[in-house]
């Protein structure tokens, strides 16, 4: 097995090749994401960049060890999924079908918690997860930066979570290299997207390292590890349920995500992505102070983080109002 080192040097330097190789391509063939209402970008810009991410974790599974075979079969159909819709889009229930296929793959080698849920439940669990973390990744993609920064971040927190597992620090340094390499395609200026093959790769790719992570640490540990995707969570679950209760259509594009608020609000694309890193920073060093002590502080951490972000939303809700919706009236 090589070292580490070597694997980040690696999945970075695959990741941006195969990156631009697809942007050449995409441009050549116009499998490009045009501006619209909906959208943040002004420009045509080519997706599906993220193939690169998701073919360097295929590999990557190799050194994974128990479960690589159900790992690397749940990523193929998850991003399979996502670079199908990238070049001719699915029916939304057929994607999540595809989605749910991938997700009880890996589910059924790494059910969470199955000590305290039981095998059955713990499959469940395990299989929601991965579906709301690839689709948060997918709603959360849509400014310059963020998903690709959010994944190298949490992939990194949540494997200093759970040091003594080998194939956990090989998936979390290949998700952190590969989103690393792509960075420099969509960072600060996009010249290509993610796309939802991309989106689909890191949301799997994180909940992956959750769900190994969870399955080397105590039940009463595993409240932590939701704290390295808590700000994707918050923003993708407030703003889903703001939808709801308005009754609108959850899988349909929009621009209410807190993020897609402050950059139609005059924040740039890169001050959005900073604020949001630094958010994941802070929590993946909450997670680590609390990581090892005794119930009930790993629940409590979790929980103050998630309210203390819920509050936050809601201050920064009222000064980025949702579109259409006027200043004094926000919240």
């Amino acid at each position: 097995m090589p070292p580490l080192w070597m694997l980040a040097i690696a999945s970075l330097a695959a990741s941006f090749l195969l990156s631009l190789a697809w942007r050449a391509f995409a441009l050549r063939r116009g499998h490009v994401d045009h501006p619209g209402e909906r959208r943040l970008h002004q420009v045509a810009t080519p997706r599906g960049g993220g193939i690169g991410i998701a073919l360097v974790l295929l590999l990557a599974s190799a050194w994974l060890g128990e479960g690589r075979a159900a790992f690397a079969m749940g990523l193929a159909l998850c991003a399979g999924a996502g670079l199908v819709d990238d070049l001719r889009p699915l029916p939304p229930a057929l994607k999540l079908a595809l989605q749910v296929a991938g997700a009880l793959c890996l589910a059924w080698a790494f059910p969470l918690l199955p000590a305290l849920l039981g095998e059955p439940l713990g499959v469940a669990a395990a299989a929601f997860f991965v579906v709301g973390l690839v689709n948060v990744w997918n709603f959360l993609d849509g400014s310059n930066g963020m998903a690709a920064t959010q994944a190298l971040l949490s992939a990194l927190g949540l494997a200093l979570l759970a040091p003594a597992a080998p194939g956990l620090a090989w998936l979390a340094v290949a998700l952190a290299a590969a989103s690393l390499g792509f960075l420099p395609l969509n960072f600060p200026r996009a010249r290509l997207f993610l796309g939802d093959v991309g989106s689909h790769a890191l949301g799997y790719g994180v909940a992956a390292l959750g769900l190994v992570a969870a399955s080397k640490l105590e039940p009463a540990q595993a409240w932590l590890l939701l704290l390295p995707p808590s700000v994707m969570l918050i923003d993708a679950g407030l703003t889903l349920l703001a939808r709801a209760r308005r009754r609108q259509v959850l899988w349909q594009a929009h621009r209410e995500h807190l993020y897609q608020r402050a950059v139609a609000r005059g924040w740039s694309h890169a001050g959005v992505c900073a604020l949001y890193a630094a958010w994941t920073v802070a929590a993946c060093a909450l997670a680590l102070a609390v990581a090892g002590q005794t119930p009930p502080w790993p629940l409590a951490a979790c929980a103050l983080a998630y309210v203390a972000g819920m509050i936050l939303h809601a201050a920064l809700g009222r000064r980025w109002p949702r579109p259409g919706e006027p200043l004094e009236s926000a919240g």
